[in-house]
Formats: structure tokens, C-alpha cells, sequence
């Protein structure tokens, strides 16, 4: 076995947990073999997890500031400051927080050679294939009475009694009296270890991060040659490599043709400069020192082509562009990639060595259109074996990506195993933000994955980025809901305009298979559906379309699972309808229902739409219910469903709101976006429902 790892499969990172870092309270990333997919609205965590690898990982010494500790831990310096204060000594150190980094490595036993990974392991007799290492941003022994020098003493005007004021007096004082600490830890017996030195990590651990801002911005009046610039990196990197390699040998030819003319120049330069000494000893050069004046000559080569090699394209008239005339997304994706192939030859420069490479690219979309995002994602693994193949190697490329994103075309387009969900929990006590979580989407349970995977990735929904999710059943939901909110916005002064809701399409016969993974990702959502009342005639045997007044149940898929009565009447469902049963957790059920004081009922939404403005479709006041659902229905019938929607929604949008999806809406405006999906009494409670009582 190859002792890199067969394309990195022998030797890898598998989960990577940490503590007390931002939002990141107690998380654990579980990593996939080849690339991990990190999704989530924003600021839920998911470049700090990057920076704090960064930091742990960097050889120079890791520096934090309170800042960077979770909100919940600066309780915890008060505690340490008031057993000092006491003089407990070993209580304080012990209630000081930390922050903290544990990578879990599984190896194969039978590995070629251990190398850098032999320091991490603490017992080879054991039965484990893994390695754990732990980096922490602790307390040093013997710093506490530092980190508590600027404190004001008990007996001075000014008493720390309170949070703010010590963390005010403490903040300066971390990188005083904190220093990074890494250790192995035998996983089998947690007492069981050994310090490390950031050397021996990075001799393993190699982490490469390649950022959102990668100074592409279309800037025509100071043009940078970014792309240029790596070529300096990939120079490098063929310096180290092997002998034999062929980038090692194009990197000697280089040198050798700048050697040559470092040589002719030389002596070019040397004829200017004799002929230059008659005047200057006229001067009195060299004076008393009697030195003489001699020159050499010296090209770097890496900066030759940093400063001196530009990316052109070629004109369709042979005219040469420079690399600034290219598109932000073209120049975006030759980018990443040769940063990418930077990063593989350097780590390849480790030869035979084993070793792990994690490599963090954040949010690839920018500047790439849609089809460039989705090539990207799908050939992002292929690139192991590609460069590999580029250079010649046998071995494919040893490394775990990664790949952090907003963008719906790449996170649909992944597989469900490779999904992590980051998403921030609410501290509903105080009303902020306490800590984020990581979820592995596959894990979601009784999901059917095959039809979620091909929807999302048919539809580029935003799931996994929004802030609520409005389900419906067709076109003209999807076309009339969002004039409904900016109209209930200003009606009623809610704010579900400002806040990012994603409207999807799904039908009342699949939006019941979204419920796992809404429920899972707690994610807020309003489903609006149809009533689809049936019956079956006298002499017939399949139950069909009808009026709901004539109705003996429903078809509607939905409605059937989220009640669990597979033959419930259409009157006990439309009881149901004015209960909380319609809310269970973090999703409202929404279908039609009569409007207030009235007891005609639409099936469809068109239907319930009309009934909802009686006056402007010059329904008949005195009509009976049976003749206002036939009236209803005969109008809706008479022009295509999107038709329907896009008059009502650009000619005409002075209506009202059918009551069952003002409703919805008003309660999808009133849930927390952060909130718990496990109350589901408190939700009902803010959404104004309660159980047994008619709504309004």
C-alpha cells in the first residue's frame, strides 16, 4: 500500500469537533472520504469552522480574542475570577474556558510506513485505527494571577460583580496569559498522552484555505494579474518536487534560459560601467579606499514571473487580450483551479511520506454562472486523479475538500451524504443567538433522499439557505403568494418581505415528502395545499371530483399523512382546519376553508380566491352555498390557471387575501427563525393557535 493513501481513503480526517469558538459551542463535523459539502444560511458558523483550523494549524503562534469565545463561556472567567479571588487556585484554572480543536484520523493499520503520524499514535499494540489530536487555546501554568492583573482589586471604589465589567478588564489580557496547546490523546483511554509540537502536527496535517475574497473584482482601471501570480506558487513547488518529475524538469529549464541571460547581461552591463570609470576617476573615484567598481548581475526567476509574465487570450482577430479583459467567472474558475493544482504540488513535495491534506474552498459560486457552478461541484473530486494524471503520478491526490456555499446549484447538485447543515439555535430566554449546529443531512430520518435529490436539483431551490419555506400546491400559489405577503406587510406591518423565504412548488400529492427534511433542518414552513374534496356517485366505483358541499372526503396526499386518517370527511377535516391540530412543530397546514361568517368553500385555490371576493367577480349575495362553489368553480374554469394568476397578480391586485392563507402567513410571520422545532405548544402559542378554539 501506497503509504499516502489510496487517493485518501487509507489515511484521512474523520471528524473534527470543537468548543467554545464563536458560535461553534460544542460541534462535531463528521468529514466525508472526498469532499464534504457545508451548506446553511449565513453567519451560522461555517467560516469560522475554516479560520479556527487556520489558526490551530499555522506554524506561527495560534492568537484568539475574547471575542473569539462563545458567548457562554464568558460566564465562566467570572466564576475563575471570583475563586481567585478567594484564593482557590486550582478551582479557578479549572473554571477557565478554552477553546478547543479534536481531530479524530482514521489510518489503516497495516500502513506502508507510520512516519509523521507515528508521534500521534500512543499505543500500537491496541486494536484502534484511530488517532486523536487535540489543539487547545488554554490557560498557561502560572499565568492566572496575569490574566486577572489589570482586574481593579476588592478593596478599590470600582467591584467586578458583573460579566461585562471583567471581560473589560480581561479582554487585553488573553494573549498575555494564553498559548496554544496541542496534544495527542490515545483513544482508548482519554489519560493516555503525549504533547506535540506544531512541527510534528504540520508534518502530518497539511490545510490550504482558499478564500471568498480572491481579489478577482472587475477592476478594468488597475487590472491585476492574479492568475499570473501562481505561476510564482506553482515555481516554488516544482523547486521541492522530485528530481525526475516533469514539472521539477520545466522549472530547471527555466532557470537554466535565466541563467543564460543573467550571463549576457551581465557582461553588457559590465562594458556600460568600464566605460563610465575614466569620468568617475576624473571625480577622485575611488578615492583614498582605492575600490574598485565592479557589477553583477542576478534574476530571480520567481519573480520574473510574478512581476513579468501576464495571462493573455487570444481575439477572434488574433489581437492578444490581457487577462483583465476576460470575464470575472472565467478568470474565477482558471483561479481556483490552479490554486488548487498549487496546492497539490506542494503537498506532493512530501513524497512518500503519509500525510492528510484538508483543503477549504469558500463559497466557489463567486463570480461562476449557474452551469459553472454545477460543473464545478461535479468535477471537483475528478480533480485528484486529473492532477495526478497531469503530472505522471501513480498515486491519486490524498485530500478532503471542503466546500463551503450559498448557492442552491451547487448544494442541489451534491449528494445528501455529503451535505452538512449548519444552523444556529436560539436562546429563547434571552433572545440571541447561543450556538450553531452541524447536521449530516443523510441522517435525516425516514428521508426519501432519491426524490428530494432529483427535485431540488430539477428546481435549484433554496432549502438549504432560506430563512422559511412556503410549500404550494401550483402555479398559481407560486405567481399570487408573494403579492400576498408585500400586501399583508403593509396591511398588518409583519416582515416576511425582509426575510429570505424560499416558495416552492411541490404539489399536494410530494409535499408530505419534504416533512423529514424540514423537520430535521428545523426549518419554519407554511404548507399551503388543497382541500381536493371527492365522492362517489350512485353506481360508481372510483371516488371523483366535486364541490366540497357534495365532498365525502379528500385525495389530497398531504392532508391524509399529516392527519393520519385516510378516509377523515371533508367535515371533520374542515373542523380540524379551525384547531391547533393544523400545526405540528415548526409547520403550519394550510387548505381551504370558509370564509369568516360564511359557509361556502372553494376546492381549489382559484375557487377560494373568488369566494374570498364575492364582490369583484359579482357573486350573487343571495346565492345559496351550493350555487356561490358551482358559481366559483365555473369562473375559474373559464381561463387557464396562470393566467388566472399573472391578471391578478400585474392588472388587478386590489382583492383579499383568502382566509386560509392569511392565516398561514400571519403565523409563518410570527415563528422565530431560530427557533426550537421541539415545542410545538409554544409555537402555537406565538402563532396564536390554540387547541379546540376556532381561529379567526
Amino acid at each position: 500500500m501506497h503509504p499516502r493513501g489510496d487517493g485518501g481513503k487509507l489515511l484521512r480526517v474523520t471528524t473534527v469537533k470543537v468548543k467554545n469558538f464563536r458560535l461553534l459551542l460544542d460541534t462535531d463535523l463528521v468529514l466525508c472520504d472526498s469532499a464534504t459539502l457545508l451548506v446553511g444560511r449565513n453567519n451560522t458558523g461555517k467560516t469560522s469552522l475554516a479560520e479556527l483550523i487556520e489558526r490551530f494549524l499555522n506554524p506561527s503562534e495560534s492568537r484568539f480574542r475574547i471575542a473569539d469565545f462563545s458567548e457562554d463561556s464568558y460566564s465562566k472567567f467570572l466564576d475563575a475570577y471570583q475563586h481567585f479571588q478567594a484564593g482557590d487556585i486550582d478551582l479557578a484554572y479549572a473554571a477557565l474556558p478554552s477553546i478547543s480543536m479534536e481531530m479524530t484520523i482514521k489510518y489503516d493499520p497495516e500502513l506502508y510506513e507510520y512516519g509523521p503520524l507515528a508521534p500521534l499514535i500512543l499505543n500500537f499494540e491496541s486494536d484502534s485505527d484511530e488517532a486523536l489530536v487535540k489543539f487547545e487555546y488554554a490557560i498557561l501554568n502560572g499565568k492566572l494571577g496575569d490574566l486577572f492583573a489589570s482586574v481593579p482589586a476588592s478593596s478599590d471604589q470600582e467591584s467586578i460583580t458583573d460579566i461585562a465589567g471583567l471581560l473589560k478588564h480581561v479582554m487585553d489580557r488573553i494573549k498575555v496569559a494564553y498559548r496554544r496547546k496541542i496534544t495527542a490523546v490515545d483513544p482508548l483511554d482519554e489519560a493516555n498522552t503525549r504533547k506535540l509540537t506544531i512541527e510534528q502536527v504540520r508534518e502530518l496535517i497539511t490545510f490550504d484555505f482558499l478564500k471568498a475574497q480572491r481579489g478577482l473584482d472587475d477592476d478594468k482601471e488597475k487590472p491585476k494579474d492574479l492568475i499570473a501570480r501562481i505561476f510564482e506558487s506553482l515555481f516554488a513547488a516544482a523547486a521541492k518536487s522530485d528530481d525526475e518529475s516533469a514539472h521539477r524538469q520545466v522549472m530547471e529549464g527555466l532557470t537554466t534560459s535565466v541563467k543564460r541571460i543573467e550571463a549576457e547581461l551581465e557582461v553588457h552591463v559590465k562594458k556600460m560601467v568600464d566605460s563610465l570609470v575614466p569620468t568617475l576617476k576624473k571625480l577622485g573615484y575611488p578615492g583614498l579606499g582605492n575600490q574598485e567598481l565592479s557589477t553583477q548581475t542576478r534574476l530571480n526567476v520567481e519573480r520574473i514571473l510574478t512581476n513579468y509574465t501576464s495571462v493573455h487570450y487570444k481575439g477572434s482577430t488574433g489581437v492578444s487580450l490581457p487577462e483583465s479583459y476576460s470575464g470575472l467567472g472565467s478568470r474565477s474558475l482558471v483561479y481556483i483551479l490552479l490554486a488548487l493544482l498549487g496546492f497539490y504540488r506542494e503537498f506532493t513535495c512530501r513524497g512518500n511520506l503519509p500525510g492528510i491534506h484538508l483543503v477549504f474552498i469558500e463559497e466557489p459560486e463567486v463570480h461562476l454562472h449557474p452551469q459553472m457552478q454545477e460543473v464545478f461541484i461535479d468535477q471537483i473530486t475528478n480533480l485528484k486523479a486529473l492532477f495526478a494524471e497531469l503530472d505522471k503520478e501513480s498515486i491519486p491526490w490524498a485530500v478532503q475538500f471542503l466546500v463551503s456555499t450559498h448557492s442552491s446549484h451547487i448544494a442541489n447538485k451534491s449528494s445528501f451524504e455529503n451535505v452538512r447543515y449548519f444552523r444556529v439555535r436560539m436562546d429563547e430566554k434571552v433572545n440571541i443567538r447561543s450556538h450553531a449546529e452541524i447536521l449530516d443531512v443523510s441522517k435525516a430520518p425516514n428521508l426519501d433522499e432519491e426524490f428530494l435529490h432529483q427535485y431540488l436539483t430539477l428546481t435549484r431551490a433554496d432549502l438549504f439557505f432560506a430563512d422559511k419555506a412556503i410549500l404550494v400546491e401550483g402555479t398559481s400559489e407560486r405567481l399570487l403568494i408573494p403579492k400576498m405577503i408585500a400586501a399583508l406587510d403593509e396591511e398588518e406591518g409583519t416582515d416576511l418581505s425582509s426575510q429570505y423565504i424560499t416558495l416552492m412548488e411541490v404539489g399536494g400529492a410530494y409535499a408530505n415528502l419534504f416533512f423529514p427534511l424540514l423537520d430535521f433542518i428545523g426549518l419554519p414552513s407554511l404548507v399551503i395545499t388543497d382541500i381536493d374534496a371527492v365522492r362517489k356517485s350512485e353506481g360508481d366505483t372510483k371516488f371523483r371530483k366535486c364541490r366540497v358541499h357534495q365532498g365525502e372526503k379528500t385525495s389530497n396526499t398531504t392532508i391524509k399523512t399529516w392527519f393520519g386518517k385516510k378516509d377523515a370527511s371533508i367535515s371533520s377535516i374542515q373542523a380540524l382546519a379551525e384547531t391547533g391540530e393544523i400545526v405540528q412543530g415548526i409547520r403550519y397546514l394550510a387548505y381551504q376553508t370558509p370564509e369568516l361568517d360564511r359557509s361556502e368553500c372553494g376546492r381549489t385555490f382559484e375557487d377560494a380566491f373568488i369566494l374570498a371576493n364575492r364582490a369583484r367577480f359579482e357573486l350573487d349575495a343571495e346565492a345559496t352555498r351550493e350555487e356561490l362553489e358551482e358559481r366559483a368553480f365555473e369562473l375559474a374554469s373559464g381561463r387557464s390557471k396562470s393566467e388566472f394568476a399573472l391578471y391578478y397578480a400585474i392588472h388587478d391586485q386590489d382583492w383579499n387575501i383568502p382566509r386560509y392563507i392569511h392565516r398561514g402567513l400571519v403565523w409563518l410571520s410570527s415563528i422565530s427563525v431560530n427557533r426550537d422545532s421541539k415545542s410545538g405548544s409554544e409555537i402555537m402559542e406565538a402563532g396564536k393557535l390554540w387547541t379546540g378554539t376556532p381561529l379567526t
